[in-house]
């Protein structure tokens, strides 16, 4: 029976968060589960703000060979002990049974990215005819991270754990729960080098460079031979360390002096920060397990009493503050409206008496003005000139008669302080030996008219 390893004093760091915004993200749990052979290597990973805890690990042995349920109960026991009864597990698949390609991609939206793939699966693979399930993550910008696993062999995994009565979240490979657990806290070193050892003696190499985004690769060969391609590959120099992947992931906090599977741990970081973490699933979304969201009842509640008091103090005090301000505000707009009415009225019989004070002060002018004007044309009409009518306006001047010659009578007219613009109104007509005539002439200084 599998036994919970309980945590030691601490003896490792786990590097903080680099940004206070995207530090509130990182909550939540995580349980991986690593298959190695026959051996089943489970850790259970709390992720805060602060840094990772190893709440617990153990392994399960001969899974294979045991019958389903009772393995399941083991797990569900060490699960119950953890106090993680309802956790999901995610599996991170042998790196045997999983091809792992990287793909050069620029321009390519995420969106875009399952046709661009597809377009080429069949030539990333030799399963040839076989049913496959792919996954990918973005690695850089243009460089795609793709897993490809037989589809029978992910189904058949599905439906043990499914009979062990293990809910299933997510399946990876290891490369992509290594890349999503580097850069829970913060961005991974421009370059790295990490190996693992794996089952019958196998080395599994991971690392990251300038030159090449991933590489990973699975080696049946000494683990210092497989350094040496890994960095031949990698371009790195010898200086580079190739150290072990336990010490190359994020440490728990506290430290544990007791070993404890880094792959394992590695999917557990990854599960147990979602939202600040893209790890690559194999499993289609209808078919993803989902972590009971118990553990999060009481964070949520002070999550949604703290935002009820930011908009307390942010949005109903204001609201509030505006609100007896225009009630205040119209209540002394009510008080003064009779006194506004009462000058407003006031304001209008002014402006009417003033009207009516200018047009009588007009029309108490206008008998003197006509007068000049009367004058004015007995002035400056030659004696030969004869004036049947004589029309004044408040702005013009009509002058109808006859003449021995009409033109002249223009410019005279405007050569007068009293008139301009001088004009016929009609066409001159000859009669006899005279010429009959209508000119309009337009008053100095007098264009507007009387209004009564």
């Amino acid at each position: 029976m599998a036994d919970l390893i309980a945590t030691a004093p601490p003896t490792a760091v786990a590097t903080p968060p680099q940004s206070s915004l995207r530090s509130w993200l990182i909550f939540g749990t995580g349980l991986g589960i690593n298959i190695a052979g026959d051996a089943l290597e489970v850790v259970i990973a709390r992720s805060r703000s602060g840094g990772p805890r190893l709440s617990g690990t153990t392994i399960i042995h001969n899974f294979r060979q045991r019958p389903a349920a009772e393995w399941g109960a083991e797990l569900s026991r060490f699960l119950t002990v953890a106090g993680e009864p309802h956790l999901a597990a995610t599996l991170v698949l042998p790196r045997d049974e999983v091809i792992v390609r990287t793909l050069h991609l620029p321009g390519i939206s995420d969106k875009e990215i399952v046709a661009a793939v597809e377009l080429q699966l069949e030539t990333l693979h030799p399963y040839g005819d076989e049913e496959v399930a792919w996954s990918w993550l973005r690695a850089r910008p243009d460089t795609i991270l793709i897993g490809i696993v037989r589809r029978a062999s992910l189904d058949f995994l599905e439906t043990l754990f499914a009979e062990a009565g293990i809910p299933v979240a997510a399946a990876t490979f290891s490369s992509a729960a290594i890349h999503a657990a580097l850069r829970v806290w913060n961005a991974a070193p421009a370059s790295l080098l990490l190996c693992c050892a794996g089952p019958h003696g196998r080395t599994e190499i991971y690392g990251e460079s300038e030159g090449r985004a991933v590489f990973s690769a699975d080696f049946a060969l000494l683990p210092e031979r497989a350094v040496a391609i890994a960095r031949a590959e990698l371009r790195l120099d010898s200086e580079t360390p190739a150290r072990q992947l336990a010490q190359g992931l994020p440490a728990p906090l506290p430290a544990v002096e007791t070993a404890y599977p880094a792959l394992a741990w590695a999917a557990a970081l990854g599960a147990s920060a979602p939202f600040t973490t893209n790890l690559a699933n194999f499993i289609p979304k209808a078919r993803r397990a989902s972590n009971a969201r118990g553990q999060y009842l009481v964070t949520g509640i002070l999550a949604g009493l703290l935002v009820v008091g930011l908009l307390v103090a942010f949005v109903a005090f204001p609201a509030l503050e505006r609100s007896n301000y225009l009630s205040a505000l119209n209540t002394e707009i009510h008080r003064l409206d009779p006194a506004a009415r009462q000058a407003q009225e006031l304001e209008q019989r002014t402006n009417s008496a003033r009207a009516r004070v200018t047009v009588l002060d007009e029309i108490r002018r206008r008998p003197q003005a006509d007068l000049e004007v009367l004058s004015e044309l007995t002035r400056i009409l030659p004696p030969q000139v004869w004036t049947n009518t004589i029309e004044i306006f408040p702005d013009s001047v009509v002058i109808a008669g006859e003449a021995d010659q009409a033109a002249p009578l223009l410019k005279l007219l405007d050569s007068s302080p009293l008139f301009q613009n001088s004009e016929f109104a009609l066409s001159v007509t000859h009669s006899s030996q005279v010429e009959q005539f209508r000119i309009k002439t337009l008053r100095r200084n007098r264009t507007g008219r009387i209004t009564p």
